[in-house]
């Protein structure tokens, strides 16, 4: 009902081709180079705020599309609306997506399970890198998180150290939450880190 009532508000064209993914893949958005007007950032800054919500309550499939539409609320061009607005079709497109919860997922090796990744230097502008982790519990995804990394990397090995670093940080926290409660997941958990 959510994404029915912000493609309904947004006036979103639901016609045409659908989308499969939130954003192209390998489309580079970069910053505007002429200054928007109030309205136009405005807009923007509604429109990504409503994608943002849905990204971090149930929708981490498009949690890297928020992220990087986020970087441009000051001054959004007409190619981030067009960006923003493919997102809003992906979502109506796909509300019937939901996180799926397995009580029988009785093998220790998927009980608990954290993964980290890592672009290296995917923004061409300032050669920042991205990141992300997921968190699953019983199959169904229970926290995930996508943003920029806060320093430039030398390589795509220290980039996937500090996405690593980042989900540990948060494994830990998931370690402790699940000692308080009195939780025995009857497994050791533990990170997959891709390509190292």
């Amino acid at each position: 009902s959510y994404i029915d009532k912000i493609t309904s508000k947004y006036n979103i064209n639901l016609g045409g081709r659908k989308p499969i993914a939130p954003i192209i893949s390998g489309e580079t958005l970069v910053k505007n180079s002429e200054q928007a007007i109030a309205q136009q950032i405005l807009a923007y800054q509604q429109i990504v705020g409503s994608i943002n919500f849905a990204a971090v309550t149930t929708r981490a499939d498009i949690s890297f599309a928020a992220s990087k539409l986020s970087e441009f609320l000051t001054n959004p061009s007409e190619r981030h609306q067009a960006a923003a607005v493919r997102v809003m079709q992906y979502l109506a497109h796909t509300k019937f997506y939901s996180i799926v919860y397995d009580a029988m997922a009785t093998d220790p090796h998927t009980t608990f399970i954290a993964s980290s990744d890592a672009s290296f230097a995917d923004d061409p502008a300032t050669r920042f890198s991205s990141q992300g982790y997921g968190f699953k519990l019983f199959n169904g995804l229970i926290d995930w998180k996508a943003s920029k990394q806060k320093t430039v990397t030398m390589s795509s090995t220290e980039a996937e150290l500090l996405a690593a670093t980042a989900a540990a940080r948060e494994f830990i926290w998931w370690k402790r939450f699940f000692e308080e409660i009195i939780l025995d997941l009857g497994c050791q958990p533990y990170i997959k880190v891709n390509n190292l």
